[in-house]
């Protein structure tokens, strides 16, 4: 019966201890076996557990009797990374009430109003919730006033430790008695929301579906609103938190369909699913959109010869990742390789690293890049990732980029220095708002700037304390030049970079030197140039190793010393001439820091 469903979401900043919390609800319903229970059982993928973030979201159903009555609690464990907004977005379509966890030894962080008012937006009930109040550092009275102003029409948030399982019970009640269960429908013909999809190398795309409408039932078939693309599932169930066979999903489960189709991209998380024969006059449930990546970076092998494998090992990975967008390229330098899409930097970095642990790979990964709208003289529009792709500048007509809403958290005590960062990185305030001791700024900025070491830098000048969130804005006009890269006077493209015209010579200096610093020495010695159009605007020196052919010199003609170093000049400049440079990962990562 639907009155005893729950369906209800996990949402927080990063790191604030949702998996741990959801480990402590598996502990409390007994759906896992003490034996088979480890920390963040809901992470699957070891970087998860590594870096102690959730990467992908996790649904489970659990039972749990309380009151004398049997509740079927459906939990999805959402991503706490901005990165994965959408993800968030869309596992609160599918529930009805959402835990707001909130860090007691940070407060109020930025994706903590991101993810609340995303709750907000589709009218879920939130129960706010503070963790971590056993350790030394938490601050609970700063916290519940912070709620206060985010929720003041709240009930006070309960105190919990996720780690230690204090009064999580309590919150598991609180969800039974706050949360509405679904709404029972049982009208033809079904509709159910995707939410999530992974790929399974034997039963093809499972899609995570929330039935909203109707119940489907083993051999049904089904068929995307999106594309029209239909298929029968060989299999429905749901998760606990294993794959759990059922014969029917009625109005208010949370689950699973194994479509047996073999391209994930065929499977729209957001889309709605069902019959064919209703399909024209059914309204798709709302929310959904394409995911666009946000971020670009160009990936090479360090051996030529492990193009293939790089490809191949990038299309297993999109499988289970819709949102990686795949293009082959080949640079004169670094031969052929992918540009890839992601959704920020994390994703960038998890892919990469996957990409080494997984696959076996070494890979040279360009400075990433974000995308800019180009309107050509000949009022055609395109799109370009990346400095090598600028069309020639007399067939320019205007450059748009891509700007976003900010929205800063900080202490009040480090309220000066971050307002001075986001200045310093074309920000433009449009709001601040006291919450406690804690204060919201809202910019509007380029994401270029907010998505480079905007983040880093932000927790070097607030001791760590601060926090961002940003969300696609619009596109705004900008002044672009092209800076060149020239080593050993010969240009090197992958180390090209695009900046506005005003930090375009600042920016010029500091690449110039940051190179001189990581660019090892060789046996000769290489000039750096960094140039705008044609014009060279600074130059550094790496000074090559100089063997002493003196030393065995002990007196003689002054002629004999003379001759002993032309002969090594000569070397050094056949060296200078055909010697191959040999750059470090960092080098490509200069451009970009």
């Amino acid at each position: 019966m639907s009155s005893t469903v729950r369906n209800f979401s996990i949402i927080a900043h990063i790191d604030a201890g949702k998996s741990t919390l959801a480990d402590r609800f598996l502990e409390l319903t007994h759906t896992v076996a003490p034996n088979q229970m480890k920390n963040q059982l809901l992470d699957s993928n070891p970087i998860e557990r590594e870096r102690g973030i959730t990467i992908k979201l996790a649904p489970v159903t659990m039972s749990y009797s309380s009151t004398g009555k049997n509740y079927t609690l459906n939990l999805i464990d959402t991503p706490g990374h901005v990165d994965f907004n959408y993800e968030v977005e869309r596992a609160l379509q599918a529930c009805e009430g959402a835990i707001l966890l909130i860090d007691a030894t940070k407060g109020v962080q930025a994706q903590t109003v991101a993810n609340l008012r995303l709750a907000q937006k589709q009218n879920l009930t939130v129960i706010p919730a503070i963790n971590k109040v056993d350790t030394n550092l938490a601050d609970v009275d700063a916290c519940i006033k912070q709620i206060k102003v985010l929720l003041p029409q709240s009930a006070p948030p309960l105190l919990i430790s996720a780690k230690t399982g204090k009064n999580t019970s309590q919150l598991l009640q609180a969800v039974i008695d706050q949360v509405p269960p679904p709404l029972s429908s049982s009208q033809e013909p079904p509709q159910a929301l995707i939410f999530n999809s992974i790929y399974h190398p034997h039963l093809g795309v499972i899609a995570f579906i929330r039935v909203f409408v109707g119940q489907i039932n083993t051999g049904d078939q089904l068929q995307f609103l999106s594309n029209s693309k239909k298929f029968t599932p060989t299999e429905i169930g749901i998760f606990t938190p294993d794959r759990q066979s059922q014969k029917t999903l009625s109005s208010g489960s949370v689950g699973y369909l194994v479509t047996g189709l073999k391209d994930i991209r065929a499977v729209n998380v957001g889309d709605t699913v069902t019959l064919p024969q209703n399909s024209t006059s059914i309204v798709p449930l709302p929310g959904f959109r394409q995911i666009k990546p946000h971020l670009y970076q160009d990936i090479f092998p360090t051996d030529g010869s492990e193009y293939l494998d790089l490809l191949v090992s990038l299309e297993k990975l999109q499988l289970n990742d819709a949102s990686l967008d795949i293009t082959s390229i080949n640079s004169p330098v670094l031969g052929q390789g992918v540009k890839v899409g992601f959704l920020g930097l994390l994703h960038a970095e998890v892919i990469t690293e996957r990409l080494e642990r997984e696959f076996n790979l070494s890979v040279i990964a360009v400075a990433p890049s974000v995308e800019y709208q180009i309107k050509l003289t000949s009022s055609q529009t395109t799109f370009i990732h990346s400095a090598t792709d600028l069309p020639n500048p007399t067939h320019i007509k205007q450059i748009l980029e891509p700007y976003v809403d900010l929205q800063v958290i900080t202490p009040e005590l480090y309220l000066g220095p971050t307002i001075q960062l986001c200045q310093e990185s074309r920000g433009q305030l449009q709001d601040m708002t006291y919450l406690d001791q804690l204060v919201k700024l809202e910019y509007k900025m380029p994401l270029v700037e907010a998505i480079t070491n905007l983040h880093d830098t932000l927790k070097s000048v607030s001791s760590g304390f601060a926090s961002l969130d940003y969300q696609f804005r619009d596109w705004q006009p900008v002044d672009l030049v092209k800076l060149t890269v020239l080593l050993n006077y010969e240009e090197f493209p992958p180390l090209s970079t695009l900046c506005t015209r005003s930090q375009s010579e600042y920016r010029a200096r500091a690449l110039a030197k940051k190179l001189k610093d990581i660019i090892p020495r060789q046996q000769f010695e290489i000039p750096i140039q960094v140039a705008i159009g044609g014009k060279i605007i600074t130059r550094e020196t790496v000074k090559a190793f100089r063997k002493d052919v003196t030393a065995k010199l002990y007196g003689g003609d002054s002629t004999r010393r003379t001759k002993l170093l032309q002969k090594q000049k000569k070397g050094k400049k056949r060296l200078k001439q055909f010697g191959r440079i040999q750059l470090p990962q960092e080098a490509f990562l200069a451009t970009f820091k």
